[in-house]
């Protein structure tokens, strides 16, 4: 028998939709007996877990539920104290529990919920852990080669790059976390209190970085890296797909959003409802959409009556955005490359006189050091692309990833 624990915090909404996905994906591409085991709270709600239920029987496989504030409470709180959460949610310190959840299990599989299956998980069940000198294997972060990011933990030297993993697909001996326990709980004090932000994962990095058994990277292929450092066109490959930051959206021409639905579209949440969901859905994000279009125009309408038009333009834009703001000669020019404190000095001249139009790739980044200088956005200065459309060369953008999670 083959047992695969998912994580599952949010047991009442999206999360619960893309864990069924999950399993059922798994189901669909494995020939043994699986049982799987959902570790919730209190958010599981009787109808999702009936789903689960229904899944499982489909394909005459086992589900089984445990409620980690019942089993492992106290030793949760422990957790909480070390590494708070101003979010409250505690499924980062799941996996490091489940020595008490599954007291009786040699090997566990260890799965987040925005995974799917495109192969057997047999083949994942069948690694030796004891290959790897201690009761714990994952896959590398720096499968893809082309990766640069280093995360914190590696850059202050306590891990290598190439070594650190992700902690959403593991292969993990329970007693590992027991033996463990007192060293795993001051590790996530540690990395709290240096400031690292990926919680168990740094935890399980800065202590095991070098002694885990690296698994393949077909077990674990992180879609947004995937995406990021891998050329197109992309093909589907015997491996488990990892959502980890790229959501599935309505991007069908992706073969991995494409996938997912596929086996989404098998669960029982496809149902007349969801298209019900959709469209509210839609008509709040299509009317939020137009509504901030509006309010912004009227704003700075009125602020016209009273400010001129001056512009920000980055090195390259100048004489386009001339052209496309029909600017006059006397409405000033200034290019992004003339520097931070000449820049700051020249606005401070004209604050409360001028609105600044901003055009440039690194809004946000331009956006948020004015706002350090007590510049009022939407006040004071507004991005200038919010005016343009595609005519332009402004392509419209809709992220469906929210829709997705709403319906």
């Amino acid at each position: 028998m083959i047992h695969v624990a998912y994580r599952l915090w949010g047991g009442d909404g999206f999360f619960a939709k893309m864990l069924g996905t999950s399993m059922l994906s798994m189901f669909e591409n494995t020939k043994e007996k699986v049982t799987i085991h959902i570790m919730h709270n209190e958010r599981l709600t009787p109808d999702n877990r009936d789903k689960f239920c229904y899944i499982a029987g489909q394909y005459n496989q086992r589900v089984e539920f445990h409620n980690v504030e019942e089993i492992a409470g106290s030793t949760l709180r422990k957790f909480e104290a070390a590494y708070p959460l101003p979010s409250g949610i505690n499924a980062s310190w799941y996996p490091l529990i489940v020595h008490e959840v599954f007291p009786n299990l040699d090997k566990l599989i260890f799965l987040g919920a925005d995974t799917i299956f495109n192969l057997d998980v047999a083949e994942l069940w069948s690694y030796d852990l004891m290959r790897g000198g201690c009761g714990l294997a994952a896959v590398s972060e720096y499968f893809m080669k082309g990766s640069h990011e280093v995360l914190p933990v590696t850059k202050d030297g306590y891990a290598r790059h190439e070594d650190c993993f992700n902690a959403d697909v593991l292969l993990v001996k329970p007693d590992f976390f027991r033996e463990n326990f007192e060293q795993l709980l001051s590790a996530c004090k540690f990395v709290y209190d240096k400031g690292y932000y990926l919680c168990e994962q740094d935890a399980l990095n800065y202590l095991y970085a070098e002694k885990y058994l690296h698994l393949p990277s077909k077990f674990n292929v992180i879609l947004s890296q995937l995406r990021k450092y891998m050329p197109k066109p992309y093909r589907l490959e015997k491996a488990i797909y990892h959502f980890n930051i790229d959501k599935p959206s309505f991007d069908t021409d992706d073969i991995y959003n494409r996938l997912y639905w596929n086996y989404f579209f098998k669960t029982p949440w496809a149902t007349p409802d969801m298209l019900g969901n959709l469209n509210k859905a839609l008509e709040k994000t299509f009317g939020q959409i137009l509504n901030d279009s509006r309010n912004l125009t009227l704003n700075v309408t009125n602020l016209l009556s009273e400010r001129r038009r001056a512009f920000l333009v980055a090195e390259g834009f100048v004489e386009s955005v001339k052209k496309i703001f029909a600017i006059k000669p006397d409405e000033p020019v200034i290019d992004l490359s003339e520097g931070g404190e000449m820049l700051i000095k020249r606005l401070n001249e004209k604050k409360g006189q001028i609105i600044l139009f901003i055009l440039a790739n690194n809004y946000w980044q331009v956006r948020n050091f004015l706002i350090s200088r007590n510049f009022v956005e939407e006040t004071d200065f507004v991005n200038a692309a919010l005016f343009l459309s595609e005519r332009h060369g402004v392509k419209f953008n809709l992220n469906t990833t929210e829709i997705v999670q709403a319906i």
